[in-house]
């Protein structure tokens, strides 16, 4: 696919930058991501869009590593946090609530447990799908983002609500593990982003009768699972 010089970068990532051209956004990944994780992406969004998760449609380009999308106008829920305004945890609190509260029967995407090994040593493959197995016994299973942060909901300007994006990381598993990966995430990136998160939107977790062993257990395999995915970064680049 060519481009006409008209389009403008919007956003990106550690591999792929996104444009809008002509009325869609277009994510450009870089040439040595793998194809089939890029079909793997297009087939989480259709099954999140059948589950009625996310409106945003994804569409095949003539390049395997261009992939056309529906266009949000709006901003993402950082720029809101940015600005100071702390209603934005809120927000993202109610993302967590809206995805949790799905019917996950009939969604056509992996359990956490397929793939959280992938990538791992053998020492810590075992730790993690252990605590998940663990889990998995002790609490339901339901629909997870697994990568919820305020880069990742979007306010459009023609309405009050949210949408959320990038669903490439979703699986099913116990809500546990969704809350502590945005701990992990804001702990990484953001002090006040996590004091504030710890305040406002992790005690909605003990709202489900989650005790605090279950949540360390949580991050301890969510924080092995993002170390992986930051070597993988940096092997790709």
């Amino acid at each position: 696919m060519i481009f006409d010089g008209s389009q403008t970068n919007i956003g990106y990532g550690a591999q792929a930058e996104v444009l809008l051209y002509k009325g869609y956004a277009y994510k450009v990944y870089k040439s040595s991501y793998p194809v089939e994780w890029i079909e793997f992406e297009k087939n989480q969004q259709k099954a999140i869009n059948d589950a009625e998760l996310c409106n945003v449609k994804y569409y095949d380009t003539a390049d395997p590593h261009i992939t056309k999308m529906d266009y949000i106008d709006g901003d993402t829920l950082e720029k809101r946090a940015l600005s100071g305004d702390i209603s934005c945890f809120n927000t993202l609190s109610d993302a967590f609530r809206f995805v949790h509260g799905k019917n996950a029967s009939n969604i056509n995407i992996p359990h956490f447990s397929d793939t959280a090994g992938m990538g791992l040593n053998d020492t810590d493959k075992t730790e993690v799908l252990s605590i998940i197995s663990r889990l998995s016994n002790k609490m339901e299973s339901c629909v997870c983002h697994l990568d919820m942060h305020f880069l990742n909901i979007m306010l459009p300007k023609d309405s009050h609500d949210f949408i959320i994006i990038d669903w490439m990381n979703a699986r099913l598993a116990p809500l546990v593990f969704d809350y502590a990966r945005t701990y992990i995430i804001f702990e990484e990136f953001s002090k006040e982003g996590l004091d504030a998160y710890k305040q406002m939107v992790l005690p909605k977790l003990w709202d489900y009768v989650v005790d605090e062993n279950d949540f360390c257990d949580a991050k301890r395999a969510c924080s092995i699972i993002r170390n992986r995915e930051k070597r993988s970064a940096q092997a790709t680049q």
